[in-house]
């Protein structure tokens, strides 16, 4: 019974040593191996205005293997098709609401040009490259 109180003291010692440790936050914990990194597309506010500067950055540049998430970040709906099948993991968002969002795991390498269909002046190019 005497070594079971010194083993609970101890432990209890442990561990509250353990919480007073070091004050600096702790590190990200990484993404688990094979989890494919997402890359954001946003559908900018105010898109329609914006012609071929609706998704930001121009191209859209995503590597083999990662996530595309389409986020409609504007006020209206739209529905972002590709112009071409040289990327058949995406072919269209579909009706995207405000706030609404999208995702396809971009595996084929190539390039196509894509329009909102609700807005055609809404353009841009989606070039999928390795890493």
């Amino acid at each position: 019974m005497r070594n079971l109180h010194f083993t609970i003291a101890a432990v209890a010692t442990l561990l509250i040593g353990a919480c007073e440790g070091d004050p600096r936050p702790l590190s990200p914990i990484p993404a688990p191996p094979g989890e494919a990194t997402t890359a954001n597309v946003y559908i900018l506010p105010g898109a329609m205005d914006l012609g071929p500067l609706a998704f930001g950055d121009h191209p859209l540049v995503i590597y083999k293997g990662e996530r595309m998430r389409w986020r409609n970040a504007d006020s209206t709906e739209h529905n972002i098709v590709a112009d071409t099948p040289a990327l058949p993991e995406f072919v269209t968002t579909g009706t995207l609401a405000p706030g609404g969002e999208r995702t396809f795991t971009m595996n084929t390498l190539g390039t196509t040009p894509v329009h909102c269909t609700i807005h055609p002046q809404m353009t841009g190019t989606v070039i999928v490259r390795e890493r």
